[in-house]
């Protein structure tokens, strides 16, 4: 609402009327003044307003309203009148400090260059520059005289940006995960608009300027013991969308799909590989993978037998429960015999389990291979058959107790049928005459054993 001030009532002298149109006309084009131009109007006409009273005021202003308990009911109510930002050469009618002359519009100099004598720290050379400014299109963003922004902008940050970014806004529209400075429209937070050392006109390089925010990432990352190359260079763009994305994380491709731009062989062994691990066919990398930095070995959010542990829960059980325990797997050393992402052998294996076992008993590799007589699993690398390869309740991890096992390939009937076995006063301790691997003798007959022991061998 206006001021209850009464418009003033002009009274026209006739025989002046002439002369006062032509020197109105002079005083206007030529800028002159607030009070000059007074002067000259009250020659002409009576009830001239003074220059700062409410008739001349145009100014975007709001009604504060009276308190009820605390205003008396008679008083008026106060403007609050929006601030406006003024161009100081045009405060202090300077024109000539921009423009060839005060009777003319055209500006000094090429584009910009106006401009650019009192902002001198912008004429540096900088080698990205924004497009407007580079062209000395200053007048794109600014108000040459005044406005109702701070640095006499015509509109304020993502409205103003996206006059000609318009492409931004509607990514950011159908989008399902948000920058929150893009989406509150905070480009300068980030961008420099008119200049930058930067691609992309950034205010910082790329890494340094997300660690602004981002912060905890980069403590982390200065104390980890393996950090991710590209989390290491800065190269954050890298991997996540500045603006939005529909990938969680702001991520520029989904996980997997990510991780393969770099790792395509690996993607590559999995697709043709028999047997695959299932977070790793379904591009699940994060969770074994920790995508910035990690105290373990290939970036592992756990330790080898720890991160196995949070699916394999179960098998976890059984070794922590079972007397006999293979040491590869109490240690967690789960890698050692079995492959993270992919394998052409069952169980995900890295070897064939014969070629696996033998990585650490050669010596018993090279006694099989020398022996006159050979056990047939043991001889083809079948040491599952007779072994469990994490925990047992059998020494030296055998799936079931000495006797039942071997009746698993040596029926009973069979086995009684040799004399031996008659005259043997423990039939059932089947280890106790035979070598289960290899021998220098027949029927796998250990070396000490002797006729009168109740087993002959030749």
């Amino acid at each position: 609402m206006r001021s209850a001030t009464p418009a003033p009532q002009f009274t026209w002298r006739p025989g002046r009327l002439i002369a006062g149109c032509a020197l109105l006309a002079i005083c206007l084009l030529a800028g002159c003044s607030t009070e000059t131009k007074r002067k000259w109007l009250t020659t002409f006409f009576d009830g001239v307003p003074q220059p700062r009273a409410a008739t001349n005021q145009v100014s975007k202003s709001v009604m504060s309203q009276p308190s009820s308990t605390n205003t008396p009911a008679q008083a008026e109510p106060q403007i609050v009148r929006a601030k406006v930002f003024i161009h100081p050469p045009y405060a202090q009618r300077q024109c000539t400090e921009c423009h060839e002359s005060a009777f003319s519009q055209k500006m000094r100099g090429k584009a910009g260059e106006a401009c650019f004598t009192c902002h001198k720290d912008l004429a540096s050379k900088i080698p990205v520059k924004h497009q407007p400014f580079e062209n000395g299109e200053c007048t794109a963003c600014h108000q040459p005289h005044q406005a109702d922004n701070q640095k006499l902008l015509k509109r304020l940050g993502a409205k103003l940006c996206t006059e000609c970014h318009d492409d931004i806004p509607k990514q950011l529209a159908k989008a399902k995960f948000k920058h929150q400075p893009a989406e509150n429209g905070d480009c300068t937070t980030c961008h420099n608009p008119h200049q930058s050392n930067n691609k992309k006109l950034l205010t910082k390089p790329d890494g340094k300027l997300c660690a602004e925010c981002h912060e905890e990432v980069s403590k982390q990352l200065a104390k980890a013991k393996v950090k991710h190359q590209p989390v290491e260079n800065g190269e954050c763009a890298s991997c996540h969308n500045a603006h939005q994305s529909d990938n969680k994380k702001l991520l520029i491709k989904p996980d997997g799909k990510l991780c393969a731009e770099c790792h395509d062989d690996l993607q590559k062994q999995i697709a043709k590989a028999k047997v695959k691990h299932q977070p790793a066919e379904n591009g699940e990398c994060a969770s074994c993978h920790n995508p910035h930095q990690s105290d373990n070995k290939k970036l592992l959010i756990k330790p080898d037998g720890k991160l196995c542990a949070e699916c394999h829960d179960d098998l976890q059980q059984q070794i922590a429960k079972a007397k006999v325990k293979h040491q590869p797997a109490e240690n967690g050393e789960c890698a050692s015999c079995h492959a993270a992402h992919a394998s052409e052998i069952k169980k995900l294996l890295v070897k064939d389990a014969g070629k696996l076992c033998f990585d650490c008993h050669d010596d018993l590799q090279q006694q099989i291979a020398k022996a006159k007589s050979k056990h047939q699993p043991a001889e083809q690398g079948e040491c599952g058959s007779c072994h469990q390869p994490h925990a047992t309740e059998n020494a030296k991890l055998l799936g079931k107790p000495v006797p039942a096992l071997c009746a698993d390939c040596h029926e009973d009937a069979d086995l009684k049928k040799v004399k031996e076995h008659q005259a043997a006063k423990d039939p059932t301790a089947c280890l106790t005459c035979h070598d289960p691997h290899q021998s220098a003798r027949e029927r796998l007959l250990k070396s000490e054993v002797k006729p009168d022991s109740g087993a002959t061998g030749k």
